[in-house]
C-alpha cells in the first residue's frame, strides 16, 4: 500500500507539474503585472491567490469523484475548461478596448483597468478551470483513506502554486526587460491581443 501511495503522489506531482506549465497558468500574470505597472511581489501573490483556488477546485471535485464516482469528470472538462478560456478572452478584449478608448496615444497617466476586477477574473479564470488530468488518481485514492487524499491535495497545491510563480517570475523579468519604448502607445493593445490568442487556443484546444 505504501508504494502504492508513493506512486499515486509521483503521479499527482508529474500531473500538476506539467498542468501548471500551461502558458494560460502563468504568461497572462506577467503580462498584466506588466500592463497594471504592478510590482513583481504583487503579481507572484496575485498568481499564487489564484493558483491556490484553481488547486482548491480540484482537490474539491477530486474529493467528490471519489464519492460519486469518474463519470463526474466528463462534465467539468466539457464546461469548466471552455469557460476558463472564455475569461481569458474578455480580460485580452477589455485591454484592447481601454488601450483604443484612452484619451490620447501621448498621454501617460491614462487610467488602468480596475485591479480588483482584474484580480478577480484573473482568479476565476483558474478556479473556474480544475486540473482534469489529476482526477483520476483522486479515484484511485478514494480506496485508501481520507488522509491519502489530503495527501495527494497538498501535493497538487504546492506543486501547481510553486510552478505557476516559478515560470511567472521568469515571464515578469523577461517582460520588464523589453523596451517598449517604440510601441508603448499600443502597450495596452498588443497585452491584450496576446491575452485573447490565448485564451482562445485554450478555449478551443481543451
Amino acid at each position: 500500500m505504501q508504494h502504492t501511495t508513493i506512486s499515486l503522489m509521483g503521479a499527482t506531482f508529474f500531473i500538476a507539474l506539467t498542468h501548471a506549465v500551461m502558458p494560460n497558468h502563468w504568461m497572462p500574470f506577467a503580462l498584466i503585472g506588466k500592463g497594471q505597472k504592478w510590482s513583481l511581489t504583487k503579481t507572484i501573490l496575485i498568481t499564487a491567490i489564484a493558483g491556490l483556488g484553481h488547486s482548491i477546485t480540484t482537490c474539491i471535485l477530486g474529493s467528490i469523484i471519489a464519492i460519486l464516482g469518474f463519470n463526474i469528470a466528463k462534465y467539468a472538462e466539457t464546461f469548466a475548461e471552455p469557460l476558463a478560456g472564455l475569461i481569458l478572452i474578455i480580460i485580452g478584449i477589455t485591454f484592447i478596448l481601454i488601450g483604443r478608448l484612452r484619451p490620447s496615444p501621448h498621454d501617460h497617466n491614462h487610467s488602468k483597468f480596475s485591479d480588483k476586477a482584474i484580480i478577480f477574473s484573473l482568479f476565476m479564470m483558474l478556479s473556474c478551470s480544475p486540473c482534469v488530468a489529476v482526477l483520476p488518481i483522486f479515484l484511485a485514492a478514494s480506496t485508501f483513506s481520507w488522509n491519502t487524499l489530503l495527501l495527494l491535495s497538498i501535493v497538487l497545491s504546492v506543486t501547481t502554486v510553486s510552478g505557476m510563480s516559478g515560470l511567472t517570475i521568469l515571464a515578469y523579468k523577461g517582460v520588464q526587460k523589453i523596451n517598449l519604448c517604440s510601441i508603448e502607445n499600443y502597450e495596452k493593445e498588443i497585452l491584450g491581443g496576446i491575452l485573447t490568442i490565448i485564451g482562445i487556443i485554450f478555449f478551443i484546444m481543451h
